[in-house]
């Protein structure tokens, strides 16, 4: 005889179970393993019948039926002439089929009841019809909230009792979260440069060491701007997000490596400007709502401030002196580069231009008309962006004195910074 446990997992394999319905299906296991058998559903009966306070039991309460009668008829001795019971397994199979005709995202108590009505299960419906307990009258209360059919029309309940079984549940992260090797091996060149910076093993190479540190640093957060979209749009309803690659936090999976990680990377060594970079498709329209939607678009900027805040904290060390940061110059040159550069990122991901996260987060409560031409011209808006700071010195001057008063915040000195970015300069 296998464990009650065990039983209970093979036979609820794929099939999502409310806290309830696993509670009932564990007693019911367990007093089975007692006697040596299998679950029957005689046994879910009981165990359903005993739960009190699920809706399974209030609903049989409606209908104006004792629970405890009932209990008293399932554990009358059995005179051997019941016919065979079905298997735990199609028990769950029938009650799953009942949640999803229902529009329900998991199996509870009640959709364990529904299918102890079915002809298939007779030990357990021959009880339950004696009762007067019927599917038609069990789904007629969970749906409107009226008692039996007999009864004369009444004014639905504001809130049906299957209205919490109609909100599809937070999806478990197990197994669709995990970390590649080419992340591991991103962070461990940005800590391996930093470690050579901090000890000034290579004093000749401070340059190199700084662009290697800055760049995989730099994308080392892109990666995990990036999994912040992809994890909320998981948890909101996109399950593609999963079966893409995009929750393993390996930049080459987004949807086009050059315009997400080369010209990035390019921009960042030639003119010291962190660009959104990254990319994620989003299956916008399996979103759960509204606003899901903009939290998708504010996962990523959170990300980048995370790591933002990250960077700084050498800078936020309580104590942390001139002299400490002098003896370890390199090193915090190049971090204050990094922290200005995330700075620079998180400002510019939140203006609210087509084809940037700020612009992502409103667009949901846009008219439709303008959020077509946001997805039609959103590459068009992150071009002009980039030419007004490049080529119009008074944005630019206000751009980036916002960027340093962030960076003020976080206590990360000026001068670091551009002594920083002096060493990221290609020669």
């Amino acid at each position: 005889m296998p464990d009650a446990a065990v039983e209970l997992e093979r036979a609820s394999a794929d099939i999502p179970l409310t806290r309830d319905a696993r509670d009932i299906l564990e007693r019911a296991s367990a007093a089975a393993k007692g006697r040596g058998e299998s679950a029957s559903p005689t046994d879910v009966l009981e165990a359903t019948l005993h739960d009190r306070g699920t809706l399974a039991v209030d609903t049989i309460r409606a209908l104006g039926i004792d629970p405890a009668a009932i209990a008293a008829q399932v554990q009358a001795p059995n005179d051997g002439t019941a016919p065979p019971a079905i298997s735990l397994r199609q028990l769950l199979v029938n009650a799953n089929r009942e949640a999803q005709v229902l529009g329900h995202y998991q199996v509870d108590s009640i959709h364990l009841l529904l299918a102890m009505l079915y002809s298939d299960s007779p030990t357990t419906s021959a009880v339950l019809q004696k009762a007067g307990v019927t599917l038609y009258d069990v789904r007629r209360h969970l749906q409107t909230g009226r008692a039996i059919s007999s009864m004369p029309a009444q004014t639905p309940r504001s809130r049906p009792p299957d209205a919490a079984l109609r909100r599809r549940p937070l999806p478990s992260l197990r197994g669709a979260v995990s970390v590649s090797p080419v992340f591991v091996a991103i962070l461990g060149a940005t800590a391996f440069a930093g470690a050579l910076l901090w000890f000034d093993v290579l004093p000749g190479l401070a340059g190199p060491l700084t662009i290697i540190f800055v760049t995989a640093g730099w994308i080392t957060s892109l990666c995990v701007h990036e999994f912040g979209h992809a994890l909320i749009a998981y948890l909101g309803g996109d399950r593609s997000v999963a079966a893409s690659g995009y929750l393993t936090l390996n930049p080459l999976r987004y949807t086009n490596i050059l315009l997400s990680l080369v010209m990035p990377i390019l921009f960042l060594l030639l003119g010291g400007i962190g660009l959104p970079g990254g990319a994620v498709y989003i299956n916008r329209p399996a979103l759960r709502s509204r606003t899901w939607d903009t939290a998708v678009s504010l996962a990523g900027p959170a990300g980048t401030l995370l790591c933002g805040l990250l960077v700084a904290i050498p800078f936020l060390i309580p104590g942390m002196s001139v002299l400490s940061i002098a003896q370890h110059i390199a090193f915090f040159e190049a971090i204050a580069f990094l922290g200005f550069i995330e700075a620079i990122a998180l400002v510019l991901n939140l203006v609210p231009i087509p084809g940037l996260d700020g612009f992502g987060a409103l667009r949901p409560w846009l008219p439709s008309s303008l959020q077509d031409a946001a997805v039609r011209y959103g590459q068009l808006g992150i071009i002009g962006v980039f030419i007004v700071l490049w080529f119009v010195p008074s944005v630019s001057n206000a751009f980036f004195g916002f960027v340093l008063q962030l960076t003020d915040l976080e206590r990360i000195p000026r001068l670091l910074i551009a002594l920083g970015q002096a060493h990221m300069q290609l020669r």
